[in-house]
């Protein structure tokens, strides 16, 4: 199934139906950066975005253990 990818509007092949075919399973994800997915989009991400927050996750603005409490 083609889907539109929520973070960067590239289109993209999902394997909603055989999870264990699909691109995103072979993608690394902590917990973190899983539930971080989750709490900010609805759907589907591409490969390439998801291996991009898998990388960047633990950089400022992304990881919430970086963010500073708001006053």
């Amino acid at each position: 199934m083609k889907k539109i990818c929520t973070r960067c509007s590239t289109s993209f092949g999902c394997r909603q139906d055989r999870v264990e075919l699909c691109k995103c399973s072979h993608t690394s994800l902590t917990p973190g950066t899983k539930d971080y997915i989750k709490d900010n989009y609805d759907d589907c991400l591409c490969p390439n975005c998801l291996k991009e927050i898998s990388s960047s996750y633990n950089s400022m603005g992304v990881n919430p253990k970086y963010l500073k409490a708001s006053k």
